[in-house]
């Protein structure tokens, strides 16, 4: 089974291998054909969250809600990076989360994200 209980295929899978995982936390390699755009990254950092909740989908579809605090640090220059995607507070079939994009060790972007269950 792949670590990744998501629909997305190519070219808008963007999400490779996790890294590492608990129950909270997840780092995740992500990479991309051409250099990323702000909302390639942020679409990388929602699939990176099924690095987390791969046992709670149970072929449920995930949909993004909302978004809270982008900060775009650095531009981004590459077309590997890494996310580290952290789940802070869940509710019935709704999950928040936090995630910090590196390129190396260098953070290029962060935020919060909702994402909804499909019931």
């Amino acid at each position: 089974m792949s670590d990744f209980a998501i629909p997305h295929a190519a070219p808008l899978r963007f999400v490779k291998k996790r890294i590492s995982a608990t129950l909270e936390y997840a780092i995740v390699e992500i990479s991309f054909d051409q250099i990323p755009t702000i909302g390639m990254l942020i679409e990388a950092a929602t699939q990176s969250s099924s690095g987390i909740l791969n046992d709670e989908i149970n072929g449920r579809i995930g949909f993004l809600i909302s978004l809270k605090n982008i900060q775009m640090i650095e531009k981004p220059k590459s077309t590997k990076y890494q996310v580290d995607v952290h789940l802070d507070n869940k509710m019935g079939d709704i999950r928040a989360l936090t995630f910090k994009i590196y390129d190396n060790k260098s953070l290029i972007l962060q935020g919060a994200f909702v994402i909804g269950l499909q019931s």
